[in-house]
């Protein structure tokens, strides 16, 4: 290779060194249909002399030169910043995919080139927390009913918890926790790149409350012999012993009278003569 072929190669390799960003790397930005998204330029100072222009699947959508802005889409869909920051509002599905910013300098010599892709998300849902106590242990759920996994964070009185991976049941993500029974604040949080949400919840697990029942039945028990029933229970009533009807209830019903036999009055012989 003659001296012109090695000082253009290193002429080459020096111009591709000033390039910044690759083809290959992919930056991702999210947002909400119907909402807006803010496309930035990565990693780069934007200076007025520079020359910006934005294209989406080499089409291109708007150019900054010299400070004046050239819309080649509707202007009411796009807009350009002066730090090189494009904003597409109205978002619909046709707006995800691939955008690519290049940035040259005054010379019009290419310094940036980045790629960046935008999909969308839906708003995360607010969370619940569920809890189940035991004697010895509490149970903590936090659960969101989302399509698509959000990223949790679960506090304990302000303190970041340990957990398993999420759980999808049916399209509603949850995470558990477990510890000892105590009385805690519960903070859960899940979020994505486009909206967070949090849930707050106290919980009041007493691990001395049961044992402490126990523990006072067992010593009652030691001064009774005999059980004593329920203070809900009715107390039996005395059985009233039950009284004889009187003898002339048991007699026979009699039937009508019989007449009475008439007295026999004495004949008049027999009746002393008075004097």
């Amino acid at each position: 290779m003659d001296f012109r072929g090695i000082f253009l190669a290193k002429c080459l390799v020096g111009l591709f060194s000033c390039v910044k960003g690759s083809a290959n790397e992919i930056h991702k930005a999210y947002g909400v249909l119907g909402g807006s998204v803010f496309l930035n330029v990565p990693g780069f100072k934007v200076e007025n002399q520079h020359e910006i222009t934005w294209l989406k699947t080499a089409s291109i959508l708007v150019k900054v030169k010299n400070s004046t802005v050239k819309y080649y889409r509707e202007k009411e869909k796009y807009t350009m910043f002066p730090n090189g920051t494009l904003r597409i509002d109205r978002l619909v599905k046709e707006d995800g995919g691939s955008y690519t910013v290049r940035v040259y300098n005054d010379t019009g010599l290419l310094q940036v080139e980045e790629n960046l892709n935008v999909s969308f998300q839906e708003i995360v849902s607010k969370p619940e927390i569920k809890w189940v106590c035991s004697q010895n242990s509490m149970k903590v759920t936090c659960e969101v009913n989302q399509r698509n996994e959000p990223l949790f964070h679960l506090f304990r009185n302000n303190k970041t918890l340990n957990y398993k991976p999420p759980i999808d049941a049916n399209g509603i993500w949850k995470i558990e926790y477990s510890s000892k029974s105590s009385t805690a604040k519960f903070q859960c949080e899940v979020k994505n790149h486009v909206s967070k949400k949090t849930a707050d919840q106290e919980i009041k697990c007493s691990d001395e409350e049961i044992p402490m029942k126990i523990r006072q039945a067992g010593d009652e028990s030691k001064y009774r012999e005999l059980p004593q029933p329920p203070v809900h229970a009715p107390q039996k009533q005395p059985r009233q012993q039950q009284r004889l009807p009187p003898q002339s209830q048991t007699q026979y019903q009699a039937g009508p009278p019989r007449p009475r036999p008439r007295t026999q009055q004495k004949s008049p012989s027999h009746m002393k003569e008075r004097p």
